[in-house]
């Protein structure tokens, strides 16, 4: 079974019953100005009645950046909520954004979450993410909205099978690929010279728009009459009420004759619209709003922004909401802000002009800090007993408690996977590596419970690199190791025994027993997987030997329970319970109750074996009251098939029977692909209660 030998806490309580689905509304919100866009949700609102037998509907909404589409298309969507009941999923596939285009793997991942999948449930493979979430979805009423697809292939995965769903696409490109398959055609253009004048009239009120009419118009047309660059002169007068409107039209007429275009439409310059607005902004804003866009990921927090910009979380927060009144920031959720793309792309390049490489390289390391400290507390909530490598570690002891329980640090680390990985990339194409793989080590708890394998494969990649270009060996031997975890538990057990031993080399190089203890572990691991049990016991009694000469308990008694599994395997079954007795002796002198629980458990199956079943009914049930509220299926599954197996060699038939099938469905629940030894023991149980 692939489970990995480690500390285990948390708050979530076992239920028979899964909990009532939460139905996914992840629309954005639409613009406070909004405007008219009847001729467009006409056409969507034709599409969906049109809709025909065996296919989701597509539209794809098509036209320049900042024209409005994924307004219109959350703004149709609010409208239509009661035409998808079970649900409106969204993602940003970040297309015309080199940086953060977003693969189809992890956007699965997120709609199958989103969808009530147990996060280790979710498959590995994108085809079989795909296949699951299409399976899900096959009798749904439900709409996807696809935000920045540059690709028909980007998409295709993302499609589900309910032909009562339906697929929103936004994109500046016609992407023929997808009206070839059937797709609508909604052109999003610049709003018509009335409309624009409209939403200009709404931000800075009748009585200013009615005085100075021309102006309006005026300034409808040199802002393209695009909603993006309208809401920002909007706003940029909106704070001004005393500047005459014509005052930003001579600006804006000024700036068109010496500025290029992000994009453009009869000669007119969006670019021109965001200087003269980032040219009103305040010298604080206006260095928030160039080091904010340095930000790597896709959004960001309260407290991040703050350490970007150095300053207390409550001055931060005037700031950013500043920054939201004038229309070049956007806020989506509590404490969350983002910027659009044109938008971030302006910010960049004052950024670049004003501030230079230095700046950001130091926006960048204030950012990868940030994490890393959010990081640290997650792990230290999660796995208080875990021994590390990076100094962040011994830095952050004394730091503040950012989460209260296993499952708030794991959920709040989760919400932040995408920015991490971001912020990750940008660290390690910079050559900030002390920082890469300090930041790899810190995830791990979230890896190691939310599993999340493209993610976590890729990041112990970039650990791997960074360590070796810091030249620390320990760091390179901690990053072989936890990238091996993960072939563990996916079953590739050729590829975790090669980590082993680029991890057992690279500890033995930097003389670190700790993690030459952990690199044979996982050799002891992954040769047991494969079924080379002589091997296996091997590197487990060295690790053993090793822990014990270094005096480390803890680790010694990990690797004892791995060696005593290893025998067991082997059917060495009297020197299995030798091993797992001293697990649990050493394990009981540790403030780490579930190390002890979870050894007792490996005791219990040996004794199991052993036909000392009474025996390892005690353990069984004295483990399950530690671990009961624990965040990690695969080890209740684990404890519910060992009280199982004691219970039917104590002849309590219906008690075995209860706790295998209990046992089974944790299994499920945590994706153990491998269900055969628990479903023998099942079968087995109810032939014998048949024959009573």
């Amino acid at each position: 079974m692939n489970v990995q030998a480690g500390t285990i806490h948390g708050g979530v309580h076992v239920h028979h019953q899964p909990p009532p689905r939460v139905v996914p509304r992840q629309l954005p919100p639409v613009p406070a100005h909004f405007t008219n866009r009847t001729a467009e949700a006409g056409l969507l609102d034709e599409a969906w009645q049109g809709r025909r037998e065996g296919a989701p509907v597509v539209v794809l909404l098509s036209g320049p950046g900042g024209a409005g589409k994924t307004a219109l298309a959350s703004f149709w969507g609010g409208g239509s909520a009661s035409r998808f009941p079970d649900g409106q999923l969204y993602a940003d596939l970040g297309g015309f954004r080199p940086q953060q285009q977003v693969e189809p793997g992890r956007v699965l991942s997120g709609f199958l979450r989103a969808w009530g999948v147990a996060p280790e449930q979710i498959p590995v493979e994108s085809d079989e993410k795909a296949a699951l979430f299409r399976s899900l979805t096959a009798q749904s009423k439900l709409l996807v909205l696809l935000d920045n697809v540059t690709s028909a292939a980007q998409v295709a995965p993302l499609m589900p099978a309910s032909a009562d769903a339906m697929v929103l696409l936004t994109s500046r490109l016609r992407l023929p690929g997808v009206l070839a398959r059937g797709g609508a055609l909604v052109e999003v253009a610049a709003l018509s010279q009335e409309h624009a004048v409209e939403l200009l009239v709404r931000a800075v009120g009748r009585t200013r728009g009615d005085a100075e009419e021309e102006q309006v118009a005026d300034l409808a047309r040199l802002c393209a009459r695009l909603p993006i660059a309208l809401c920002v002169a909007g706003a940029q007068l909106a704070s001004r009420p005393r500047w005459p409107i014509g005052r930003v039209v001579r600006q804006l007429a000024d700036e068109k004759s010496r500025l290029a275009a992000l994009s453009a439409d009869e000669g007119v310059s969006v670019t021109s619209v965001f200087d003269v607005s980032y040219e009103s902004l305040s010298e604080q804003q206006a260095r928030a709003y160039r080091w904010l866009a340095l930000h790597p990921g896709p959004d960001f927090g309260l407290r991040v922004a703050a350490a970007v910009l150095e300053l207390p979380v409550e001055e931060t927060a005037e700031v950013l909401e500043s920054l939201v009144d004038a229309s070049v920031l956007e806020d989506h959720g509590a404490d969350r802000y983002r910027f659009h793309d044109l938008v971030r792309l302006h910010a960049q390049a004052c950024a670049a002009a004003e501030d230079g490489e230095g700046t950001a390289r130091a926006v960048l390391r204030r950012v990868a800090e940030h994490y890393l400290t959010m990081a640290v507390a997650a792990d230290r909530t999660v796995m208080a007993g875990e021994w590390h490598v990076g100094p962040a570690f011994g830095r952050d002891a004394e730091g503040e408690v950012l989460f209260a329980t296993t499952l708030e640090a794991l959920d709040g680390l989760e919400a932040e996977l995408p920015n991490l990985m971001a912020v990750l990339r940008a660290a390690y194409e910079h050559g900030v590596d002390r920082l890469v793989w300090q930041l790899c080590e810190a995830m791990y708890a979230l890896f190691l419970y939310r599993k999340h394998f493209e993610d976590w494969i890729a990041a112990y990649g970039m650990g791997i690199e960074a360590a070796v270009r810091c030249g620390d060996d320990a760091a390179k031997s901690r990053m072989h190791h936890r990238r091996g975890v993960a072939f563990h538990n996916l079953v590739r057990e050729e590829e975790a025994l090669e980590e082993g031993r680029a991890a057992l080399a690279a500890a033995r190089a930097a003389g670190h027993a700790l993690a030459e203890s952990a690199a044979l572990q996982l050799i002891g691991m992954s040769s047991r997987g494969l079924g080379r049990f002589g091997e296996a016991i091997e590197a487990l009694g060295q690790a053993v030997e090793l822990d014990r000469r270094a005096g480390q308990v803890r680790s010694e008694a990990l690797a004892q329970r791995l060696l005593g599994s290893a025998h067991h395997a082997a059917g060495h079954v009297d020197r299995a319970v030798d091993a797992l007795d001293r697990a649990c002796e050493l394990a009981a002198g540790l403030s780490d109750p579930p190390v002890l629980a979870m050894s007792r458990v490996y005791l219990a199956e040996a004794l199991t074996r052993a036909g000392r079943a009474s025996e390892a009914l005690e353990l069984a049930r004295a483990a399950w009251t530690v671990m009961e509220h624990s965040g990690s299926s695969q080890y209740r599954a684990r404890i519910m098939m060992a009280w199982g197996q004691a219970a039917e060699g104590t002849g309590d038939l219906a008690t075995a029977r209860e706790h295998l099938v209990r046992a089974r469905d944790f299994f499920t629940d945590a994706g153990v692909p491998n269900l055969r030894p628990v479903q023998e023991a099942l079968s087995r149980v109810e032939a014998r209660l048949e024959q009573a």
